[in-house]
């Protein structure tokens, strides 16, 4: 949020995100079927500001469009993965 309203040159003279995760988690470790799950987010923007409420909609919309994170849940993107243990690669079974 802090970013785009630097770029588009908005005084906001207040603003807080607040992201609270919901997660779970089934199973068993000492079994190794143990498993997370996400739930979903719920997200809470709050802004102070003098600026229009249609320059706020889109301030809103357009940092929502350019967040990582948001994009990174809601699309398929791909994970690469490697591990090592002292230094060597981890054989996969």
């Amino acid at each position: 949020m802090t970013q785009v309203a630097s770029k588009k040159r908005l005084n906001l003279r207040k603003e807080i995100v607040k992201v609270t995760a919901h997660f779970r988690e089934e199973g068993s470790v000492l079994r190794g079927d143990a498993m997370a799950f996400c739930d979903g987010f719920e997200v809470e923007i709050q802004i102070e500001s003098d600026e229009p409420l249609s320059t706020i909609r889109e301030l809103v919309r357009l940092a929502r469009q350019m967040c990582f994170t948001e994009v990174a849940l809601t699309n398929n993107t791909p994970i690469t993965v490697t591990a090592k243990l002292n230094g060597n690669p981890l054989e996969r079974d």
